[in-house]
């Protein structure tokens, strides 16, 4: 039988450890998505340099690469309650430094790009960690509500917290935007502390790095092979798609700074709404078909873009896209925390994370590259077209098709 919307909702009272860390997370989030505008913002204004600018947000990003091959298996092995919290105060401390090593006239580039890279080494930490622990904090036939109500948080905060932020740096600057981010990551670690104890396995001495890391159980485990490759050829395909955007804004639209925001608003809008149908959809169609089948009309959506020359309609073409997109990462995510045993959630989503974190910076790369060749329209097409066949090639798999959100018992 459906569940009303507001049913996964009260998942955050049924359930009041799942609902502090929700909240806790929710307000992280937003400390995130200001960071993701005063950072670079920040960074422009004393440096006058786009490159540094861009290298900036490249060491808060890549060394989590690394970092979630380490931070998987001591989820897995230690209390999440003690890492979330070390995670979080820890970043509380170097998000706050910034500004005020820069109010003391002390903050130079080598250390402001060393405070963000340690920043960035710790991300995995909460972000792991988090994913893992849902099924201990919530039943299973509650997992996909909550799962959309995880993601429901991230897209609020990308389309609230950019326009807050915007505000804020331009009211006080961005050096007290990043106090108000580290305050953030101050209210998580005081949510982190109330996790509860749970059940925690040492894994054996003699197993394989390869099993220790996580990375044999990602391959071993048809679901989990299946669902990876699919992300990590998706995530690259939409690479080039933000390669793309600013320069189809210019040239093809003739719009400026403003219209290039408002279609990742219109992006992020689809997707918070989109978010909202994971759990109706989850029980409807089988996952196998519902993954690759988002991959395609994401594909599909963005097609028309090549022939569209005016903002609102490609704005609509992004909200069409992020309505497809919302439902993605809540289904995948429940798929593999009922597929993989507890005990290895940690291992398991540390490996993926460390592989799929490359996936949309090597597309965008690719993607800055034929910009030198093609147009920006062109690089779209290929984006586009790339993931549709993504999602022919996942639809057309036997195997695949038979994936279910499920257990099968």
């Amino acid at each position: 039988m459906k569940k009303p919307l507001w049913q996964a909702f009260s998942l955050l009272y049924r359930y009041p450890a799942f609902g502090r860390l929700w909240v806790g997370r929710l307000v992280s989030l937003f400390g995130d998505a200001f960071a993701l505008i005063a950072l670079p913002w920040f960074v422009l204004q004393i440096t006058k340099s786009g490159t540094a600018t861009a290298g900036i947000l490249l060491t808060l990003q890549l060394p989590a690469i690394v970092t979630s091959l380490v931070i998987g298996p001591l989820i897995d092995r230690f209390q999440p309650r003690a890492i979330l919290t070390i995670d979080n105060s820890v970043r509380a401390l170097i998000i706050g430094l910034i500004p005020i090593l820069y109010g003391l006239g002390l903050l130079n580039l080598g250390l402001l790009f060393l405070l963000t890279g340690l920043a960035g080494m710790l991300e995995p930490a909460t972000g792991v960690g988090s994913r893992s622990i849902l099924p201990d904090m919530v039943e299973d036939q509650d997992l996909d509500a909550a799962n959309m109500l995880w993601s429901f948080s991230l897209n609020l905060a990308l389309v609230i917290g950019p326009a807050v932020a915007g505000v804020l740096i331009a009211s006080f600057g961005g050096p007290f935007v990043l106090l108000i981010d580290a305050a953030t990551f101050a209210a998580m670690a005081i949510v982190s502390i109330t996790i509860p104890t749970l059940d925690r396995s040492k894994p054996p001495l003699q197993a394989a790095l390869s099993e220790r890391l996580g990375f044999r159980q990602l391959w071993q485990m048809k679901v989990v092979r299946f669902t990876t490759l699919l992300s990590l050829v998706f995530f690259f395909s939409y690479g080039p798609l933000e390669a793309a955007l600013p320069l189809y804004s210019s040239t093809v639209l003739q719009t400026n700074a403003q219209g290039y925001g408002l279609l990742w608003s219109a992006l992020a809008v689809g997707a918070l709404i989109g978010t909202l149908s994971s759990t109706a959809l989850s029980r409807r169609i089988g996952l196998g078909v519902a993954l690759p089948l988002i991959a395609l009309l994401w594909g599909a959506s963005l097609l028309p873009m090549v022939f569209i020359n005016k903002l609102w309609l490609a704005c609509g073409m992004l909200l069409l896209g992020g309505l497809m997109w919302g439902p993605y990462t809540p289904m995948e995510t429940t798929l593999l925390q009922r597929t993989v045993p507890k005990s290895q959630l940690g291992r398991v989503f540390g490996a993926r994370s460390a592989l799929l974190t490359t996936g949309s910076p090597l597309g965008l790369a690719i993607g800055g590259l034929l910009l030198a060749f093609i147009p920006s329209t062109s690089v779209i097409a290929l984006s586009a077209a790339a993931c549709i066949l993504v999602g022919i090639g996942g639809l057309t798999s036997p195997a695949f098709r038979r994936l279910s959100i499920y257990n099968q018992s």
